[in-house]
């Protein structure tokens, strides 16, 4: 899981909710004299596993840097003075935690009633949080809580994309080519307790989107790493045409390579791969996921021409 990091500017849009909270003393000159009043913003985030691509060591600088940007400026927000609190939302295994974050906001809710909060990233431990913070009434802003389920609380700001735009877009696919039957969804799914299931919320947003308009639709569950590819490549060539896959690269390439050597007309088919996290463009060099350096590479990149990434 990993490699689209936060920036700075995603405290744009805790800038505008501030504004809007303290309008009544914005640009007064009064607020050169008066002290400068203190706004916590507080970040529940996973303390030490980089797995996330939103855990502490990855976002706190970039917090740290707008932060310190802000309250350089006076003009930013007048009167104010930002200040950061944050906890972890890991459980004893380093996991993304449903029972420890809610725990973690609770606690900073009472220690430092803070006037917005800033993830959790993972969707099972931001479920709970978005819970008390739109109770709260208190913002959430965050780059993960993507699944479709999010948006019934009003409370949370994404700053980056959801997976009911993933919906959409392949909606608009969809209706683009007028492909009305035929769509498989493939994805791998874990249940495993410290399992965030990326895959499952990911495919939610096409599944919720394509059947609310009328579309066939066929979803498959595979494994991580077991995975019957002759058993797949079956499953695909009776359901499927348009088929969208969150996978890894290695159980995608595999499939492509099987679907190759079964001789199947490839032409037949388009496949989409779903790259949460921008795997496929890590490490140096050209942007090559069917090579490996092995005797199916071969394959791979003539299979792989039937092939589309999407990075949401």
């Amino acid at each position: 899981m990993l490699s689209r990091w936060p920036c700075p500017s995603a405290l744009i849009l805790l800038l505008h909710l501030l504004v809007l909270q303290t309008s009544e003393s914005s640009f007064s000159s009064a607020n050169k004299t008066k002290e400068l009043q203190e706004v916590t913003l507080a970040a529940i985030l996973p303390l030490t596993n980089t797995d996330y691509a939103w855990a502490w060591p990855r976002v706190a600088p970039a917090l740290y840097l707008a932060i310190q940007r802000v309250n350089a400026d006076p003009w930013l927000l007048p009167g104010l003075r930002l200040h950061l609190v944050y906890g972890s939302s890991e459980n004893r295994e380093g996991f993304c935690s449903d029972s420890m974050a809610p725990l973690v906001a609770v606690d900073l809710k009472l220690s430092h009633d803070p006037w917005a909060f800033i993830g959790p990233g993972c969707d099972y431990s931001s479920s709970p949080v978005a819970r008390f913070s739109t109770h709260w009434e208190v913002p959430m802003v965050t780059a993960g809580a993507r699944a479709i389920g999010f948006g019934n609380y009003t409370a949370v700001t994404n700053t980056g994309p959801t997976h009911k735009k993933l919906g959409e877009f392949g909606l608009k696919i969809q209706e683009h080519f007028g492909w009305q039957q035929n769509a498989m969804l493939i994805f791998s799914d874990n249940k495993d307790a410290n399992d965030d299931r990326p895959c499952y919320f990911a495919i939610e947003g096409l599944y919720t989107l394509l059947g609310n308009h009328n579309i066939t639709i066929h979803d498959h569950v595979i494994g991580y790493d077991s995975v019957n590819y002759q058993e797949l490549v079956q499953e695909i060539r009776d359901h499927g045409r348009v088929v969208y896959m969150c996978c890894t690269w290695e159980v995608f390439r595999k499939l492509m390579v099987h679907f190759w050597k079964e001789g199947v007309s490839l032409e037949d088919f388009v496949f989409f791969f779903i790259d949460l996290f921008g795997e496929g463009i890590r490490g140096r060099g050209p942007v090559r996921p069917w090579y490996r350096g092995d005797h199916d590479d071969f394959a791979a990149q003539d299979a792989f021409k039937v092939g589309r990434t999407c990075d949401p």
